[in-house]
């Protein structure tokens, strides 16, 4: 039996969420072993890192939109608290938290403990916003978690780590659930790409009050350094943060975090063919439990959380609360 015309339009719009989410996923997953190895490998910090590369994308993103979509640019001045909070404690708290604990613990640690921002984000969208669990919503993020679990332990060294790492982990879980929240909320008020751009401008702005930009820029770094720079502030924060941010006008916070833990599978399967790691047979578990997760938001009813003040009407399988006006988150 067809669907009715809006049910349709509103399962290709799902659909498409998943994909832009997915695909941000995708591109996250090769940041954090390209971190790591900067940690290793050259004189960066954490917070060097962190300040290089949303400075860098704050210029290369303005740059973009004043030639491919300059009223993207355009805000109103009563836009600026909103915005301001959006980048400094939002944009600047989920980078520089999940570069500590990569910086303290490991990438593997640290990834694991980021995305237990999944159940925070439903916890808030339960409890706060009112919206619905369904009955294999607790699956599903069981699933996930589970899964990120796998991957971490089929890497060998378990979850051993510091105290500031494991510390810094839990915060990065705290920072991804608040971006993703206040996220979703600022995309159906601006233009996803206008978010991305004036947050990276606000957390710029920061970092430039904690330390002068010319400080970065009398460093003697070489080539390829500016190229990993680049690389992070392009590839692994402009594309991605966008993608994301677009995904999420049409998928819920918490749905759009699950479809996130792609990261480590693709982190996982990079690791694999790249340098060459075995995946073993944990890890291997984990990957197929964390597509199994994401496969279920989309196809199985009752897996996503749905607003019950906009949706109570509705019923479909993998159907997260849908844009439109809503309330704040």
């Amino acid at each position: 039996m067809a669907l009715p015309g809006r049910e349709m339009l509103h399962l290709k719009e799902t659909r498409k969420g998943y994909l832009l989410a997915a695909l941000a996923a995708t591109l996250w997953g090769t940041a954090g072993v390209t971190v790591k190895f900067m940690f290793v490998s050259m004189d960066v910090d954490p917070i060097t890192l962190a300040q290089l590369r949303v400075s860098l994308s704050s210029l290369i993103g303005g740059a973009a939109l004043a030639l491919l979509r300059p009223k993207s640019l355009r805000i109103r001045l009563s836009d600026l608290p909103f915005l301001g909070f959006y980048g400094v404690i939002c944009l600047t708290g989920t980078q520089i938290t999940y570069y500590w604990a990569i910086h303290e613990a490991s990438v593997a640690v640290a990834i694991f403990l980021q995305f237990l921002a999944p159940i925070l984000t439903a916890i808030y969208e339960v409890l706060v916003l009112g919206r619905r669990p369904g009955k294999m919503t607790g699956p599903v993020l069981a699933a996930a978690v589970g899964g990120s679990l796998l991957l971490v332990l089929g890497r060998g060294g378990g979850l051993l780590a510091s105290p500031p790492g494991i510390v810094a982990g839990l915060a990065s879980a705290v920072a991804l659930g608040l971006y993703t929240l206040v996220g979703r909320h600022g995309v159906h008020r601006y233009d996803p790409w206008t978010l991305v751009f004036w947050g990276s401008v606000a957390s710029a702005l920061f970092w430039a009050f904690v330390r002068p930009p010319w400080a970065l820029l009398t460093h003697p770094w070489t080539a390829a350094e500016w190229g990993f720079f680049l690389y992070l502030a392009v590839v692994a924060t402009l594309i991605p943060f966008g993608l994301f941010l677009t995904g999420l006008r049409y998928i819920g916070a918490t749905s759009a975090i699950v479809t996130g833990t792609l990261e480590p599978v693709w982190a996982t399967i990079l690791a694999g063919i790249v340098l060459g790691e075995g995946v073993r047979g944990a890890q291997a578990a984990g990957c197929l439990l964390i597509l199994a997760s994401i496969i279920a938001l989309q196809l199985v009813p009752g897996a996503a959380i749905t607003d019950s003040r906009s949706e109570s009407g509705r019923r479909g399988p993998g159907n997260p609360s849908r844009p439109g006006k809503p309330s704040p988150g």
